[in-house]
C-alpha cells in the first residue's frame, strides 16, 4: 500500500473511469492510398461503430478494425473514389488521459547556415504528477532516505515517506490521500476534542457514482436497528451510487473488538475509571477515537476543556470538573479495543434500493472473525489446542497452569522468582506462591491472570509481584487463559413501504456467534434470529371542522429477539435496561412499544409512550412514559416527564417511578429556575413482601440563577440538595444528604482581561445508621480557573491557571522497555545481584548507544486523592514605559522580569482544604503525597534587548516527591546564576555564566542514585565573526562539585574546552565543525560519580569531534551529513556516521 502508490492510483483511475460518461463521436476522414484510417479517440467501445462510405453503410465484412490501435482498413472489393468521404460514428468513454505521452518531439526550425529547415528534438517537461493528473492536484509531504553506521552499530537504512494528496484526477474524479511508511507505536493523548490520528494511512477516490477508500477508515452502517455497526478498519471499502440504489462493500482487517462497560460512579472520584474487555481482560489497549462516553444517558465530549479525558494505553477514563461524578452517576462507555491475541478479518456488505418511489429494500451481511492461524506474539501447542477443542464456549475450561519450573542457568541451578509453600487453609491442603527472587528455594516462575474482584486468591503489588491474600479475597489466580478465536456473522433484510405520511415495514436478521472456532462443542448455541415490525405516521396536521388542532405522529413497534441472537453493536437506546428495569437476564425477548406525539401549538408538545417487554419465561415489564414541554422562548420554559415501570419475575415484584421537572424564567439578561428530580423504586420479594437491597428513594431539588451581561460575560449559580434513602434490614431508611454548590463565571468584556471559573463543591453526609455499617462522609471539590491579564500597554502580562479535583490514583512502577540501540536513555548492566530480575539499579543512564527507555505504569491499588495543578506566570517589561530620559528613569526602563510558579500535587490528605487552599505545609509530604512538584523561577534582566551589554540574574528552585511501588524519591534542585553578555568589538562577543547549583536527590538505597551535590561553575563562550557567513567560537567551563551523601564526601573537578567553526552558504546550507576536550577528576577512584555530574562523560579525559553538514540541492531536495567521533578514558575510538536526503513535495 505504501510503496506502490502509483499502481494503486492508476488502478483506481481505471476503476472509476468505468463510471465515466459514455459519449458518441463522429469522425469524417478522406480517402488515402495507404488504405489505413485512424479514429480520433483511443477509448472506443468495441462493436459500437457504424462506418459509411459516402451514403453507403458498410457491414463488418467490408472493413477490418483494430480497437487497440484505433485504426481500420476498407475491403479491396469496395468501389472507392478519391473524392469519397468516410464517416465513422462510435461510442467512447470520456477519459482525461492523453492519446500519447512523449519525452521529446521533433519540430521544424530554420537553419541560417544552410538556408533550409531542419527537424530537431524539442524537450518536453518531465513526466510528473502534474503532467499526468493536471494542476488541480495539491501535494505536500516528504520522502526521506538515509543510513547510519558506527563502531558500536550495525549498518542501518533509514527511510520515511509522508505524503498528502488532494484535488482532482480528472473532471469527474477527486482524490484525498494520506500515506506514510512510518510506524508510530504510541497512541494519541485523549485530552482533546479532536485527535490527530498520526498513523492513519488511506487513499480515498470519489466519483459521482462511487467512492473507494483504501487503507485506514471508519466503517459506519446505520439506518436499521439490527445491522447498525461502527468499526475502525484497515483495508478496502467501496460505495456505489446509481439512481436510487446504493451499495457498500468492505474487506479489511479489524483493529479491535467492540465492547460496552456499564458502571456507577463513586463519590469524590472523578477518575480514573478503568475499562475492561469482554471477558474482564485488564491488559487491553483502547483504539483511539473509538469511544463513546455517556453520563446519565447523555453523550459527552472528550477534552480537558470539555467533559472527560481518556488514557488509551492504560484504558482509563477521567472526568473533568465540568461533570461532577457521584455514586448515582450512570456511566456507559462504548469502545473498540485490542487484546493482541489474533489478527482479525472483517467483511461487510450492504445494499439498499428504492423501487416505485415508495418501496425501500435493503440487505446487509457482516462478518468479523479471529484468524486462528495468525496468533500475535504467541503460538499454541498441540496440547493447548486440545484443551481449546474440549472447552467449547466455556472460557473457564480454556485454562492452563500458570506455574512452571524455572529454567536451568549457566551454573546448572534453577533460578526462579517464586517459592512454593504448602499450607493448610480451612483444614485443606493448599499450595501458595510467594514472591522471593534470589531465594535458593525460588525455583518457580508464575504467571497470574485477572479473574475479577473477589474471584481470585492473589493481589497484584507490582509488575511480576503478586501476593496471596486469601481464598476468594483477591482478583488474580495462577492460571493462564488460552485465547479462544471467535467468529461472528450477521445477515439482515429490511423492507418498508411509504404512502404519503404513513410508513410500514420490518426487519429480519440472523446471527451466528461462534465463541470458539477451534471447538465444535456448543455449536448448537451459535445461531439466533431477530425480527421487527413497525408502523409510523409522520407528523401530520390534524383538523376538525376546518380548525387546525395541531400536529400528531404515531409509532408502533413489535420486536422479537431469540435468546441466541447476537448483534454486532448496541441496538437499543443507551438507557434501555434502566427504562425496563432489566438486569443481566437471558432468554428470548419480546418488545412491543407505542409512541404518540402531539403538538397542539408550536410552543406545546406532548409525548406518550407505552412499552411491554418479556424476557425469558419469568420476567415481564410494563413501562408508561409521558412528557410535556411548554415554552415561550423569551419568557418561560418548562418541561415535565413521568416514567413508571412495573416489572416482576418469580422472585421479585418491582414498581419504579421516575419524575423530572424543570421550569425557568427569563427576564432580559436575568434568568432563574428550578429542577426537581424524584425516583422511588420499590422492589419486594413475593414470599414476605419485604424490600430488596436494590430498592431506593431519592429527591433532589436544584434551583439556579444566571445573569448574562453580554455574549462574552455571564454568571451562573446552581444549588442542589439531594436526599437518598436505602433499605436496612428490609426497612427504607434515610441514608444521606448531599449538598452541591456550583458557580460558573465567564468574563471577556475587555481584551485586557479574560477569566473563566468553574467551581463545584459537594458534601455528602451519612446518617448514623449507615455510618455504623461502614459508610463515611465525603467531599468533592472541583475547581477550574483560567485567567489572562494584559495591562498598561503590555508592561504587565500575566497568566493564572488553577485546577483541583478529587480523584483516585495508583502508585506507579518503573518499567524499562527495550528499544532500538541509540534511541534510548538507559543501558542494561546485567543481572548484578544474580536474582533473575532486571531491577532499577541494573540500568544506567547513558547519552550514547542506549537501548532502553523508562516508562511508568500504574499498579492496581487506588488511593483517594485531591489532584491540584496551578501555574502562575507574569512578566514585567519596564522598557515599554513612557518616561523622560534621565539616569534613574533609564535604569528603570532597562529592567524586565519574568516569574513562574508551578505546583502539581496529588495528595491523600483527608482534609482536602489543606490542598485546594494551597497550605504548602501539607504539600510534598511523605505520608500523603503520591506525586508532587513545586517549581519557582525568577529572572531579572537588565538591558535584555541591548546587543552591546546585558545581564540576567536567575533563581530557579524545584522540589519534588514521588511514591513509586519500589519506594519514595525526593528531589531538591536550586540554581543561582548570573549571565553577562557583551560585545568586545563588532566581530567578537562573549557570554559568561557564573552558576551555583544545589542538586539533592534521595531514593531507595538499592537504586544507587542518591546524591547531595553542591556545584560551582564558570562557563564562558567567545564568538568571533570575521564575515557574515563565518563564525569561530571558543567555549570553556570550569566547575567543582562536592557530594556530601557518601560517608566520605567526594569532590569532582571538571574542565572543558570546545572549539567550533560555523560556515554558512547563503540560502543553501551550513557546515559546523566542533572539537571538545573534557576532563573529570574525582577525589576517590572507588566513588560512583552520579550521571548528573558526568553528563555522559567518564572519569579522566574525554575527546570529541563533531561534524555536521547540510546542503540544499534545490528548493525540494535537502541533504545532511553528521559524523561523531569520541575517545573516552580507557576506551577505544567510537565513530558514528549518519547521512540523509530529504525530498519535500
Amino acid at each position: 500500500m505504501k510503496k506502490n502508490l502509483l499502481t494503486i492510483i492508476i488502478f483506481f483511475i481505471t476503476f472509476f473511469d468505468s463510471f465515466s460518461q459514455i459519449i458518441t463521436i463522429t469522425d469524417t476522414l478522406k480517402i488515402n492510398l495507404k488504405n489505413e484510417y485512424k479514429i480520433s479517440s483511443i477509448n472506443i467501445i468495441p462493436f459500437t461503430e457504424n462506418i459509411f462510405l459516402g451514403s453507403q453503410k458498410l457491414n463488418r465484412e467490408q472493413y477490418k478494425i483494430n480497437y487497440n490501435t484505433g485504426t481500420f482498413t476498407l475491403s479491396n472489393d469496395l468501389s472507392i473514389k478519391l473524392n469519397d468521404r468516410i464517416i465513422i460514428t462510435y461510442q467512447a468513454l470520456k477519459l482525461s488521459l492523453k492519446k500519447e505521452y512523449q519525452k521529446k518531439t521533433l519540430q521544424r526550425v530554420v537553419e541560417d547556415k544552410i538556408f533550409d529547415t531542419i527537424r530537431v528534438s524539442k524537450k518536453n517537461s518531465m513526466i510528473n504528477s502534474e503532467s499526468i493528473f493536471g494542476r488541480d492536484l495539491q501535494k505536500s509531504g516528504s520522502l526521506i532516505r538515509g543510513f547510519t553506521i558506527g563502531t558500536n552499530r550495525e549498518f542501518t537504512l533509514n527511510s520515511g515517506l509522508n505524503l498528502q494528496l488532494s484535488g482532482k484526477l480528472s473532471d469527474d474524479i477527486n482524490i484525498v490521500a494520506a500515506l506514510t511508511d512510518e510506524n508510530i507505536p504510541i497512541q494519541p493523548e485523549g485530552n482533546t476534542e479532536k485527535l490527530d490520528e498520526l498513523d492513519k494511512v488511506f487513499i480515498e477516490i470519489k466519483h459521482q457514482n462511487a467512492t473507494a477508500t483504501f487503507g485506514d477508515y471508519d466503517f459506519i452502517l446505520s439506518g436499521n436497528e439490527f445491522s447498525n455497526t461502527t468499526r475502525k478498519l484497515q483495508g478496502l471499502m467501496t460505495d456505489f451510487y446509481l439512481n436510487k440504489s446504493n451499495a457498500k462493500i468492505s474487506v479489511a482487517s479489524s483493529r479491535g473488538k467492540f465492547n460496552i462497560n456499564n458502571f456507577y460512579g463513586e463519590d469524590g472520584k472523578q477518575g480514573p475509571y478503568r475499562l475492561y474487555g469482554k471477558n474482564n481482560e485488564r491488559l487491553i489497549v483502547i483504539i483511539s477515537n473509538s469511544e463513546k462516553v455517556y453520563l446519565d444517558g447523555n453523550l459527552l465530549k472528550r477534552g480537558e476543556n470539555n467533559d472527560y479525558t481518556i488514557d488509551y494505553s492504560n484504558s482509563e477514563i477521567t472526568f473533568t470538573p465540568k461533570k461532577i461524578i457521584t455514586s448515582a452517576s450512570r456511566i456507559v462507555v462504548e469502545f473498540e479495543y485490542s487484546d493482541q491475541k489474533f489478527k482479525r478479518n472483517f467483511f461487510g456488505f450492504n445494499f439498499s434500493s428504492t423501487l416505485f418511489d415508495n418501496l425501500n429494500f435493503g440487505f446487509s451481511y457482516l462478518r468479523d472473525s479471529d484468524d486462528e492461524n495468525n496468533p500475535i506474539d504467541f503460538s499454541l501447542t498441540d496440547q493447548q489446542k486440545n484443551i481449546l477443542m474440549n472447552a467449547g464456549n466455556d472460557r473457564n475450561k480454556a485454562v492452563i497452569n500458570g506455574v512452571e519450573l524455572a529454567k536451568v542457568d549457566s551454573l546448572g541451578k534453577l533460578k526462579g522468582i517464586y517459592v512454593e509453600i504448602d499450607t493448610l487453609i480451612n483444614n485443606q491442603s493448599k499450595k501458595i506462591y510467594r514472591y522471593s527472587p534470589g531465594n535458593e528455594f525460588a525455583i518457580y516462575n508464575v504467571t497470574f491472570s485477572f479473574v475479577g474482584f473477589g474471584n481470585g486468591d492473589y493481589e497484584k503489588e507490582s509488575l511480576c509481584k503478586y501476593k496471596f491474600v486469601g481464598i476468594g479475597q483477591g482478583s488474580y489466580l495462577p492460571i493462564i487463559f488460552l485465547p479462544m478465536p471467535e467468529l461472528k456473522q450477521l445477515g439482515n433484510i429490511n423492507l418498508s413501504y411509504n404512502y404519503k405520511n404513513f410508513k410500514i415495514g420490518g426487519e429480519f436478521s440472523i446471527s451466528s456467534f461462534d465463541k470458539n472456532k477451534l471447538s465444535t462443542i456448543d455449536n448448537s448455541l451459535n445461531n439466533g434470529f431477530a425480527r421487527k415490525l413497525f408502523f409510523q405516521i409522520t407528523p401530520t396536521e390534524f383538523t376538525f371542522n376546518n380548525t387546525n388542532l395541531g400536529k400528531i405522529s404515531l409509532q408502533l413497534k413489535d420486536r422479537f429477539l431469540d435468546s441466541k441472537y447476537s448483534p454486532f453493536d448496541r441496538i437499543d437506546n443507551i438507557e434501555f435496561n434502566r427504562d425496563y428495569n432489566i438486569y443481566n437476564l437471558t432468554g428470548e425477548q419480546i418488545l412491543r412499544e407505542a409512541e404518540l406525539n402531539y403538538s397542539p401549538l408550536t410552543n406545546i408538545s406532548l409525548n406518550s409512550k407505552y412499552g411491554y417487554l418479556k424476557q425469558g419465561s419469568d420476567f415481564s415489564s410494563n413501562r408508561f412514559f409521558n412528557k410535556i414541554e411548554f415554552s415561550f422562548p423569551t419568557i418561560i420554559n418548562a418541561n415535565y416527564q413521568l416514567d413508571y415501570v412495573k416489572s416482576n419475575n418469580k422472585i421479585l415484584n418491582t414498581s419504579w417511578l421516575k419524575q423530572n421537572g424543570v421550569i425557568s424564567y427569563l427576564y432580559k439578561s436575568f434568568s432563574s429556575g428550578v429542577e426537581l428530580i424524584n425516583e422511588n423504586k420499590e422492589e419486594k420479594f413475593f414470599k414476605n413482601d419485604s424490600l430488596s437491597y436494590n430498592s431506593f428513594v431519592y429527591n433532589e431539588i436544584s434551583p439556579f440563577v444566571s445573569y448574562k451581561l453580554s455574549n462574552s460575560t455571564s454568571v451562573r449559580f446552581i444549588y442542589s440538595n439531594r436526599v437518598e434513602s436505602f433499605p436496612i434490614k428490609k426497612l427504607m431508611l434515610k441514608q444521606s444528604d448531599a449538598v452541591t454548590k456550583k458557580i460558573e463565571i465567564s468574563f471577556n468584556e475587555f481584551k485586557e482581561v479574560i477569566s473563566v471559573l468553574n467551581l463545584a463543591l459537594r458534601r455528602k453526609s451519612y446518617t448514623k445508621e449507615f455510618q455504623n455499617i461502614g459508610f463515611s462522609n465525603n467531599e468533592t471539590v472541583l475547581i477550574q480557573s483560567q485567567n489572562r491579564v494584559n495591562l498598561f500597554k503590555n508592561i504587565f502580562n500575566g497568566e493564572f491557571y488553577y485546577n483541583a479535583s478529587t480523584e483516585q490514583t495508583a502508585r506507579f512502577e518503573k518499567v524499562f522497555v527495550k528499544v532500538q540501540k541509540g534511541s534510548g536513555n538507559y543501558i542494561y548492566l546485567g543481572d548484578l545481584n544474580n536474582n533473575g530480575i532486571a531491577e532499577e539499579n541494573e540500568f544506567q543512564l547513558s547519552f550514547y548507544d542506549a537501548d532502553f527507555i523508562l516508562v511508568t505504569v500504574p499498579t492496581d491499588k487506588l488511593y483517594p486523592i485531591i489532584d491540584l495543578k496551578t501555574n502562575i506566570k507574569f512578566r514585567l517589561d519596564f522598557t515599554k514605559l513612557n518616561m523622560s530620559d534621565n539616569t534613574f528613569n533609564n535604569l528603570i526602563k532597562s529592567i524586565s522580569t519574568e516569574t513562574i510558579f508551578r505546583i502539581d500535587e496529588q495528595n491523600k490528605d483527608e482534609k482536602t482544604s489543606n490542598i485546594y487552599l494551597l497550605k504548602l505545609k501539607s504539600f510534598l509530604n511523605e505520608k500523603n503525597t503520591l506525586r508532587g512538584i513545586q517549581n519557582f523561577l525568577q529572572d531579572i534582566n537588565f538591558m535584555q534587548n541591548n546587543s552591546e551589554l546585558s545581564f540576567r540574574l536567575r533563581f530557579n528552585q524545584r522540589k519534588s516527591l514521588n511514591q513509586y511501588s519500589a519506594g519514595i524519591e525526593k528531589g531538591y534542585y536550586k540554581e543561582k546564576s548570573l549571565r553577562i553578555r557583551f560585545k568586545m568589538i563588532e566581530e567578537i562577543s562573549n557570554q559568561t555564566d557564573i552558576i551555583n547549583l544545589t542538586d539533592n536527590f534521595l531514593s531507595p538505597a538499592f537504586t544507587n542514585r542518591s546524591r547531595t551535590i553542591n556545584n560551582n561553575a564558570i562557563v564562558s563562550e567567545f564568538s568571533y565573526r570575521p564575515e557574515n557567513n563565518l563564525e569561530i567560537g571558543f567555549k570553556f567551563e570550569i566547575s567543582r562539585s562536592n557530594d556530601k551523601f557518601p560517608q566520605q564526601p567526594q569532590t569532582i573537578d571538571l574542565n572543558s574546552q570546545i572549539i567550533r567553526t560555523n560556515l554558512s552558504f547563503e540560502s543553501l546550507g551550513r557546515l559546523r565543525l566542533e572539537f571538545e576536550r573534557t576532563e573529570i577528576n574525582s577525589s576517590s577512584k572507588n566513588y560512583l560519580v552520579p550521571f548528573e555530574v558526568l553528563k555522559g562523560n567518564t572519569l579522566g579525559k574525554n575527546y570529541y569531534m563533531r561534524l555536521f553538514f547540510d546542503y540544499k540541492i534545490s528548493s525540494m531536495i535537502q541533504t545532511s551529513l553528521s559524523y561523531d567521533l569520541r575517545k573516552q578514558e580507557n576506551s577505544k575510538l567510537i565513530h558514528n556516521l549518519r547521512a540523509e536526503a530529504r525530498a519535500i513535495f
